[in-house]
């Protein structure tokens, strides 16, 4: 937050409400995120978390213009080039007095149409985002949340799917990827069992050694 902050000081006339409600956004996910790591909760401490969502969710259409996906941006550029290449031939007819004028304001315009462009297909609506919303009702049928981060469950979604999927042939990658993912469980194990043989007779050696 303090960061965001200081790298928004000073806005223009224009830009300090939509800063204010970036700055407002964030600090609402933050304190929800903060709070849900608590080790015990009461009703004050959930109603908290339900208000700093409401929050989010009120000011989250800000930063929606950086939840565009390549499918909206290919769409974007495409609305770009038509929309130059008919200004273009409007600009031409008109007097050169006029031309930057004109461009100034195609340009406002033309950003405007794809922003909207942009919002009307981008979208909050991805898992993570919706989990959110379920943390006060599991807290208040199971008490606190005690694995918040999700870092092991996305470090073997890559391990075991995505290095699965990029070396199958993308035929029935499914039972490739378990195949695959179930021989390198197999091949641990026995190292393991190895590894643990070898110790135990390096010990057995040894003690008969000082015996």
């Amino acid at each position: 937050m303090g960061v965001l902050a200081v790298a928004l000081r000073q806005p223009g006339g224009a830009q300090v409400i939509p800063i204010k409600c970036a700055l407002g956004c964030l600090r609402a996910l933050v304190d929800f995120n903060m709070m849900a790591q608590y080790r015990s909760h009461t009703s004050d401490t959930i109603a908290y978390m339900e208000d700093y969502l409401d929050q989010f969710h009120k000011l989250k259409d800000i930063i929606l213009e950086f939840r565009v996906t390549k499918r909206t941006q290919d769409k974007v550029d495409k609305q770009r080039k038509e929309i130059r290449l008919q200004r273009a031939l409007v600009i031409e007819r008109v007097a050169p007095s006029l031309r930057r004028w004109m461009r100034d304001d195609n340009r406002q315009e033309e950003n405007n149409l794809c922003l909207d462009l942009v919002r009307g297909h981008s979208h909050f609506n991805f898992i993570k985002m919706h989990l959110l919303s379920h943390f006060c009702d599991h807290i208040r049928q199971f008490g606190n949340i005690p694995i918040y981060s999700t870092e092991i469950g996305q470090l073997a979604q890559k391990t075991q799917i995505k290095d699965g999927w990029h070396q199958s042939n993308k035929n029935d990658a499914a039972r490739q990827i378990v195949d695959s993912y179930g021989r390198q469980h197999a091949i641990r194990m026995r190292l393991l069992n190895l590894e643990s043989q070898n110790v135990a007779k390096s010990i057995s050696q040894v003690t008969s050694c000082i015996i």
